[in-house]
């Protein structure tokens, strides 16, 4: 059970910060427990964890806020192994580093900075650039899904991450069914073409050389129609039939 004084701190710190908000941090203590807080970590921007949500424990000290607190994250990321300890300079790994005037947001900062870093320390991991993009990417869908206390603590973001997983999977199955449909139009294209027979032997030689010429010109030129290809074919022919009627 907290001391007066740290839940005095603690609720102090707790309006603090929902007064003046952090940027990527979010944080609460629990209804059933005010020396247990859930945090949320937004991955920030042009870093490996961009688009990803971590959501992670502190347990405080009954005497704090003269001792740290542990600090643990949940949600899978690729830098720190989940429920597991982390050995930071504000942890309680290290309570002679402790200072007494750092707060749940100064925590918060410290952790969010050492995460974006690549400083090894007890409870860190080693995972690739790719892995940990793949994490992020991963992470709302895991939340709101798999992990019950993010569900039981933060009830409005799992709804909402919900909502925005499924936005983002229709949006994916509606970018490769237009991928498909485009690859598919192209080999249809590609098969007329190759479907056109042309008996060169039939026109006389000079009907053969504009012809000819006329695809090697179409070939060059990109931006030209397979009907422009049809007219000049189609020009050819006339012309070997009028000449053979002659």
């Amino acid at each position: 059970m907290a001391t007066k004084a740290a839940h005095k701190r603690l609720t102090k710190e707790y309006k603090a910060m929902v007064e003046t908000p952090t940027p990527y941090i979010e944080a609460h203590p629990s209804e059933r427990n005010i020396l247990e807080w859930h945090y949320l970590l937004e991955g920030p921007p042009n870093t490996v964890y961009e688009g990803g949500q971590y959501h992670g424990v502190l347990i405080f000290p009954n005497d704090y806020p003269f001792k740290p607190p542990s600090i643990k994250m949940i949600t899978p990321n690729g830098r720190f192994a989940t429920n597991t300890r982390l050995c930071l300079s504000m942890s309680d790994y290290h309570p002679d580093t402790w200072n007494p005037g750092w707060s749940v947001s100064t925590i918060l900062n410290g952790l969010l900075s050492f995460m974006t870093g690549e400083e090894p320390t007890t409870g860190s991991i080693v995972t690739s650039a790719a892995t940990k993009k793949a994490y992020a990417k991963a992470s709302l869908a895991w939340n709101a899904k798999d992990n019950f206390r993010f569900i039981a603590e933060f009830q409005e973001k799992s709804v909402e991450n919900l909502k925005i997983v499924k936005e983002r999977e229709e949006k994916e199955k509606e970018e490769l069914r237009i991928k498909a449909a485009a690859e598919a139009e192209s080999k249809k294209k590609q098969q007329e073409e190759s479907n056109i027979q042309i008996d060169l032997d039939k026109l006389d030689p000079e009907d053969r050389v504009r012809f000819l010429a006329a695809k090697n010109e179409e070939n060059k030129t990109n931006g030209r129609s397979n009907a422009h290809m049809y007219y000049f074919l189609a020009i050819a022919l006339v012309l070997g039939f009028i000449s053979s009627v002659i």
